[in-house]
């Protein structure tokens, strides 16, 4: 997989909850703001064949353990959507469920009452 695929993979998975998505085709890295409120960083190793992913907490640290799971190193396209999923439901155990309802109303239901349908 390449740095073009993981950001395929990382957008189709997230859809409207990420923005300012990031690539870096260099060093096979993907970045983006979840829910207005984390930054994800995701990368892939060939040295290695593994997939890495975590929330950025300030400039030196990162949170790879999401409440006792952590992300799978397997780089196929199955085990990264399982470990999107276990940042997934972090993130959303992190917000309120005010803030969830109203970042979809913005983000999802208000795309389609400004449509012409």
């Amino acid at each position: 997989m390449n740095a073009d695929e993981l950001y395929d993979l990382v957008e189709g998975f997230f859809g409207y909850k990420a923005k300012m998505r990031y690539i870096n085709s260099a060093t096979k890295e993907v970045a983006c703001i979840l829910y207005d409120s984390f930054w994800l960083k995701c990368d892939l190793d060939d040295q290695y064949g593994r997939f890495g992913a975590g929330l950025e907490i300030g400039k030196e640290s990162i949170i790879t353990e999401f409440l006792g799971k952590r992300c799978s190193l397997n780089s196929d396209v199955e085990s990264i959507k399982k470990s999107l999923q276990i940042i997934d439901e972090y993130c959303r155990l992190r917000l309120p469920d005010k803030f969830l309802d109203a970042y979809y109303k913005a983000y999802v239901l208000n795309q389609y009452e400004d449509c012409d349908i």
